[in-house]
C-alpha cells in the first residue's frame, strides 16, 4: 500500500518533522500546501490552521507580506524542503494560487499574472534539482505554465466536479467523492500516476467503499498502484490491512 501522509495532521511543525523521521521507512511521501504571500514568498502553512484551511485563511496569507504574518505559524518552502532533504522520497506541491477574478475575462491578464506566480513557486524549487518534487494545482492554466517550464517536476491535477475538460499530465489527485473506476482504470492503462486524497473519516469510508466494490483481481491491481493522501496514514492502513 502507497501511503502519503499529508502535511495537515501535525499540531507543531515540531511534531510534524519528528513524526516524519520516525514514519519515513513507511510511507512513500508528503503532501504539502503551498501558498504565495503578497510579496511572494512560497509558503507552507502550519497544521493548526491549514487542517480548517479556507479562502478567508488564504486570502489573508496572499494579500499580507510574509514579514508581516502574525496571526499564522507558517513556514517558507525553502525552510521547509531543507528539512525534508534526506528524509522524504517524494514531496507532492498543492499550489494554491492567487485569485484571478479580479482580472475578468482579460485572457492575456490571467496568462500572465499566472506565469509571474509560477516564476515565484519556481524561484525556490530550482534550487532543488536532487528532490522528487511532484507539482499539483486545481487551475489548469497554472498547470499550463508550470508545464511551460520544463523542469524535471512531474505535474499533476486535481481534479474538481467544477472542471471537466480533460487534460493530460503525469499524475492525478482524486477526491473520495470523484473516483471513478472507468477514468481510474484509463488513466492507469496511460500509464499516468493516480492519487486519493482523504481529509477525514467519512472520507476514508468512501475510499474503503469504493474499492470494496471492485471485484479481484482487478481490485489489487487498481489499489497497488493507487497511492493514497491522508490525514490519517495509519487508519487508512488498517483499513486495507
Amino acid at each position: 500500500m502507497k501511503l502519503i501522509i499529508s502535511r495537515n495532521v501535525y499540531q507543531t511543525n515540531n511534531d510534524f518533522f519528528k513524526v516524519i523521521n520516525e514514519m519515513k521507512n513507511d510511507i512513500e511521501g508528503i503532501s504539502i500546501e503551498v501558498i504565495l504571500t503578497k510579496d511572494g514568498i512560497p509558503i507552507v502553512m502550519s497544521p493548526s490552521t491549514s487542517d480548517s484551511l479556507n479562502s478567508q485563511i488564504i486570502k489573508s496569507i496572499q494579500s499580507t507580506n510574509f514579514n508581516d504574518i502574525t496571526e499564522y505559524e507558517v513556514l517558507t518552502l525553502s525552510t521547509t524542503l531543507n528539512m525534508l532533504r534526506g528524509v522524504i522520497k517524494k514531496i507532492i506541491i498543492n499550489f494554491i494560487p492567487m485569485s484571478t477574478v479580479p482580472l475578468a475575462q482579460n485572457i492575456e491578464a490571467v496568462n500572465e499574472f499566472n506565469k509571474r506566480q509560477v516564476e515565484e513557486l519556481y524561484k525556490v524549487l530550482d534550487q532543488y534539482p536532487d528532490l522528487n518534487i511532484y507539482v499539483s494545482s486545481i487551475s489548469h492554466n497554472i498547470i499550463f505554465h508550470i508545464n511551460n517550464r520544463h523542469s524535471n517536476n512531474k505535474v499533476g491535477v486535481i481534479i474538481t466536479p467544477y472542471e471537466t475538460n480533460y487534460i493530460d499530465v503525469d499524475f492525478y489527485i482524486f477526491s473520495p467523492g470523484l473516483l471513478s473506476l472507468p477514468l481510474l482504470k484509463q488513466q492507469l492503462r496511460f500509464n499516468k500516476e493516480v492519487m486519493v486524497a482523504s481529509r477525514d473519516c467519512e472520507d476514508l469510508m468512501h475510499i474503503y467503499n469504493f474499492f470494496n466494490t471492485i471485484s479481484n483481481p482487478e481490485r489489487n491491481i487498481i489499489f497497488n498502484a493507487t497511492s493514497f493522501i491522508s490525514n490519517y496514514p495509519i487508519i487508512i492502513y488498517n483499513l486495507f490491512n
